[in-house]
């Protein structure tokens, strides 16, 4: 669990993006949906985890696209839509399988720390909304997987205190 810090407090920090892949996706229904986890900006807060850690956090964004078979495409829903619930669309649960081995997002922090970040789809749904493009459109379930490694310059070493440990009388 990731502990949280006040982005109001926290302040941005520069970083270099070392990759950001996209991730292929081979749907049941023969759709190729192609995903990507982009984060625009980090933060660094200027308190500690419980393991001396600094705290970090950032904002994230998900890409979709899709190459679909000719059968599936339709006519361009119109308007648009914006925002797609799936309590109110028609929607087909679909399988999916990644292709191609796992790749993680790779981010170099000025300060010598490395984010690495994945997408990790855990269901597709194809609606009877289609896009500008004729293609379907799916809502795609997911969530990001972060892993941080400080260097250790920058973990805070923990005081530990001494507990006294002499036998103690009935009433401590």
């Amino acid at each position: 669990m990731q502990a949280q810090a006040d982005l109001t407090k926290a302040n941005a920090i520069e970083f270099n993006v070392r990759d950001e892949p996209w991730i292929k996706y081979k749907l049941e229904d023969g759709t190729q949906l192609y995903g990507r986890l982009v984060i625009p900006k980090i933060f660094k807060a200027d308190e500690y985890d419980p393991s001396g850690q600094p705290i970090y956090a950032w904002s994230s964004q998900n890409l979709f696209t899709t190459i679909c078979p000719r059968p599936l495409r339709g006519i361009p829903t119109n308007p648009p839509p914006t925002n797609i619930d799936p309590s109110t669309a028609n929607t087909t649960s679909v399988d999916f399988e990644r292709i191609g081995p796992e790749r993680w997002n790779v981010y170099e922090l000025s300060d010598g720390t490395v984010l690495r970040a994945k997408l990790e789809v855990t269901s597709i749904l194809r609606t009877d909304n289609y896009g500008p493009d004729g293609d379907p459109l799916y809502i795609v379930n997911n969530q990001p997987i972060t892993r941080l490694k400080v260097p250790e310059n920058l973990i805070r070493k923990q005081k530990i205190v001494s507990r006294d440990s002499r036998p103690k009388g009935l009433y401590g």
